[in-house]
């Protein structure tokens, strides 16, 4: 199985701009913490990228080609002159009967996690959905242009990352690797901010983040 994930934009191109952010920046961030909790249950993971640089849409889709990946996934962010549109779209080719079950399961995941405004699973004729030759979608997590939506995507970049680790794992019928209990409430009360496997040694700066955390150090 090999999963190539998409950061959209990079380098030149910084996809939406929307209060002193670029979108580039935020699916390059997703996209890292997604890579590594596939990798942490088991799937092999390309990315298009691993740091901030342009890249082509045939380019993108030459990698996961060549490479013959299973699935390609795509991390985007929205944006709309109009400052209230917000909420979680996610696409598929249209015609394609497995990336629009894939689509619905990552949507259903983040909207489910998340709260985010459910804008449902759509098909376009995007570049990297047409030119790949596997099962493609392209996730648009909320709207960088929407303050509520983009304080969302920055505070819980990881949960996205889980979210979409979910529908993805759950719709090709990967056995999940699950966290703790007492893992995932921490992770959730916020004093844990990055994915870790429950059975990994835990570095002694990671502890006493979390213990300055609880005090309120």
């Amino acid at each position: 199985m090999l999963i190539v994930v998409d950061p959209g934009h990079g380098g030149l191109d910084s996809g939406a701009v929307g209060n002193g952010f670029f979108e580039k920046d935020i699916n390059l961030s997703v996209s890292l913490k997604l890579r590594d909790i596939l990798e942490a249950n088991n799937v092999d993971i390309i990315l298009t990228r691993d740091k901030d640089i342009t890249l082509g849409l045939s380019e993108r889709c030459d990698i996961a080609n060549k490479n013959k990946a299973d699935y390609f996934i795509s991390i985007h962010c929205n944006s709309f002159k109009d400052s209230t549109a917000k909420g979680t779209e996610t696409y598929s080719y249209p015609g394609s009967i497995s990336g629009g079950k894939l689509a619905k399961s990552i949507q259903q995941a983040i909207v489910t996690n998340l709260n985010t405004v459910d804008r449902g699973v759509k098909t376009a004729n995007f570049y990297v959905l047409h030119h790949t030759n596997m099962t493609a979608v392209l996730v648009e997590l909320g709207f960088i242009t929407n303050k509520e939506d983009l304080d969302l995507i920055l505070n819980k970049r990881n949960l996205f990352a889980i979210s979409i680790s979910n529908g993805i794992l759950n719709n090709i019928g990967l056995k999940q690797i699950s966290k703790s209990d007492s893992i995932e409430k921490l992770h959730q009360m916020g004093f844990i901010s990055d994915y870790y496997d429950p059975e990994s040694y835990v570095k002694w700066k990671d502890i006493a983040d979390a213990l300055l955390k609880i005090i309120g150090g």
